[in-house]
């Protein structure tokens, strides 16, 4: 394995090109439970509010478990992320020098989607 800067998709094997895109993939699924996360959050911070102590009511735990669910769902997506990160720089050859392989992959799908340099 060498240190090479992020290479373009025409560099890549086809295996590397589908671990590529499933590392977008799970990045897209990050955000989307990022985003769930905050709102059930933000929806409990707001029931709680007004909630009266004692036992919580029906739909607090709801939510709760809402949220919960979501945080669960967030370290799925990041624990695929990184395991389809680490498959592709395995794949590829490469050796991120000197960031983290979350940057170095997230460079490489950027580069990806911008399509082969002219």
């Amino acid at each position: 394995m060498t240190s090479y800067p992020a290479p373009s998709p025409t560099d890549l094997s086809p295996e590397a090109i589908a671990l590529l895109e499933k590392a977008r993939m799970s990045r897209i699924a990050i955000d989307d439970a990022a985003r769930d996360t905050a709102t059930a959050a933000d929806e409990l911070r707001r029931y709680a509010r007004f909630s009266r102590p004692g036992q919580p009511s029906a739909h607090i735990v709801q939510l709760r478990q809402r949220q919960a669910r979501a945080r669960i769902k967030s370290s799925q997506a990041k624990q695929a992320f990184l395991q389809a990160a680490r498959e592709f720089v395995h794949t590829a050859g490469l050796l991120p020098a000197n960031m983290s392989l979350e940057s170095f992959v997230l460079e490489c799908i950027e580069r990806a989607a911008q399509g082969p340099s002219r």
